[in-house]
């Protein structure tokens, strides 16, 4: 076979496995990812449910109550931090929709999905092609005109298709039961610092005394509705290391919270009041805990935020 030939034959293979993998995804869609499975799966799953307790929140918290058994009285509904402030509150009001309203909602969430305002690359991902009710489409663009734009664009076809790969897609883990974890078993390190930690310290500088109009909205949305529905809503700032600390207290969204609180519109709790989370903690990306740590972190909300077990 001449070199002409062998790569004409080498396209066509190519193009065909191309095409078989566009149609096994337009025929046969998998999960891609946790808020896939949270708002294709799982939500439309439950129906006149009666829980007392709804959890919202980021990837942290999703670290924390996706893994381990809850009492049968709560409900996880914890994502990331790429749908921000508007997809938790779609995630509930999806909710609400079909089940009877909780009790009490538990909202946690890292200082920066507070201000994380549908800015970033996962943005197609996983809320763009994942909220797709024409209300949540309308509502939003009146922040963001650019997205569910219909213009072709390949990095977000690549995005959108690479998980999908998967034979299974994603399925949640197993969870595991409450373990008790001694303080004394942590390690920490002194002052520690990397490049992750001095970037989110950046962050927090940048964003002290702002408060972006669109998680602004989606949180005072989210008040509105617990208030409709008599649920009480309890916000809860998550771990930050120690450096992060006066960053975050006395800022906008700080004050904001407090504001709330004194209106009786809200309560208020930061797990950093009850103990002082080490640098070393974050050292992966500057954000997120593991092992032991974020079990000693269930312990603390088991503690002084909610029973869990």
């Amino acid at each position: 076979m001449n070199a002409k030939k062998w790569l004409k034959s080498f396209i066509f293979f190519i193009l065909g496995i191309v095409i078989l993998f566009e149609l096994k995804y337009q025929v046969a869609p998998v999960n891609r990812h946790e808020v896939d499975y949270l708002v294709k799966e799982m939500l439309p799953s439950l129906k006149n449910e009666k829980y007392e307790t709804v959890i919202l929140g980021d990837s942290l918290a999703h670290n924390v109550f996706s893994k381990l058994e809850l009492k049968k009285n709560i409900l996880d509904l914890t994502s990331n931090k790429a749908v921000a402030l508007a997809g938790s509150y779609y995630i509930l009001k999806r909710y609400l929709k079909n089940n009877d309203a909780p009790k009490e909602i538990y909202f946690f969430a890292i200082p920066a999905f507070l201000h994380y305002d549908l800015n970033e690359n996962l943005t197609y991902s996983y809320f763009e092609t994942v909220f797709t009710h024409s209300s949540e489409i309308k509502e939003i663009q009146t922040f963001k005109p650019e997205l569910y734009s219909d213009a072709f664009n390949l990095d977000k076809y690549f995005e959108s298709r690479k998980n999908a790969l998967k034979i299974e897609g994603y399925r949640p883990e197993k969870r595991q039961k409450y373990i008790d974890v001694d303080e004394k078993e942590l390690i920490k390190v002194p002052n520690f610092i990397n490049e992750k930690i001095e970037s989110n310290i950046a962050e927090a500088k940048a964003f002290r005394d702002k408060i972006e109009p669109l998680p602004k909205f989606y949180f005072e949305q989210l008040v509105a509705l617990c208030k409709k529905e008599n649920i009480q809503l309890t916000v809860v700032i998550e771990p930050i290391f120690k450096a992060y600390i006066p960053l975050f207290k006395g800022s906008k969204w700080d004050n904001y919270l407090k504001s709330k609180v004194s209106k009786g519109k809200i309560v208020y709790k930061n797990i950093n009041d009850y103990y002082a989370f080490n640098s070393y903690f974050f050292k992966r990306d500057g954000r997120h805990i593991t092992g032991k740590v974020n079990q000693y972190y269930q312990n603390l909300i088991d503690k002084y935020i909610l029973k869990l077990h």
